[in-house]
């Protein structure tokens, strides 16, 4: 897919460097050329330009792209501006970092749907995470449900997936497994197989509602 993000700020750059790596095709713009030089090695296309400017944005192409993202921190009245001349564009898939309650009902007004509150959700995340034992990474997916990424409780290690009945007895799925490689690396397994035998040092990639994952990360046996 190819996204373009407009705003190269802490969150903006944590953006445009994530789609990248997760394969997608990336715009990153900044009217900073220093900000700019920081990203262009991560992405498909880094450009300085300032998005508050109709005709510079006309000059990206934005209008087929799969999602616009709109990653302004500070100043909303800029945000709105670009916001206003991606739609004067037609560009209709515009995502927006909302900086606070008036940019938020502002933007609503523009009917713009897809708002991000990145702190907010920032801390929320945090929050569910630190509430899982051993949780490394988590993605909310909706209210109740998640994938999150936990270090394997310590009573797997030497069994085997299909023994143990994830599913049945913890109502979760086993999407992959992480695995030490060397003291510095690691690996996907891929696909997990019934026969797969956990190890001691395994991580889990695993999916359910947050309350079964967080039972099965503090079981013991």
């Amino acid at each position: 897919m190819k996204f373009a993000v407009i705003g190269l700020g802490q969150f903006g750059s944590r953006l445009a460097i994530e789609l990248s790596a997760q394969g997608h095709e990336v715009i990153a713009a900044d009217c900073d050329e220093k900000i700019v030089d920081e990203v262009k090695s991560a992405v498909d296309f880094a450009v300085i330009a300032d998005a508050t400017d109709r005709k510079a944005l006309e000059e990206l192409s934005l209008q087929d792209l799969d999602g616009v993202f709109v990653a302004i921190g500070e100043d909303f009245a800029t945000s709105l501006t670009i916001v206003a001349h991606l739609q004067e564009l037609g560009v209709h898939k515009i995502h927006c970092r909302v900086i606070n309650p008036i940019h938020e009902k502002l933007l609503r007004l523009l009917k713009v749907e897809h708002l991000v509150q990145a702190e907010t959700l920032a801390a929320r995340q945090l929050a569910k995470r630190m509430g899982i034992h051993g949780a490394t990474r988590h993605f909310g997916l909706t209210e109740d449900h998640a994938i999150v990424e936990l270090r394997a409780p310590a009573f797997l290690a030497g069994k085997r997936l299909g023994e143990v009945d994830l599913r049945r007895k913890y109502g979760i799925n086993l999407v992959t497994v992480r695995r030490q490689r060397s003291e510095s690396k690691s690996g996907i397994l891929g696909v997990p197989h019934p026969d797969l035998i956990f190890e001691e040092k395994d991580e889990l990639v695993v999916f359910g509602t947050e309350e079964t994952i967080k039972h099965f990360s503090k079981t013991k046996r």
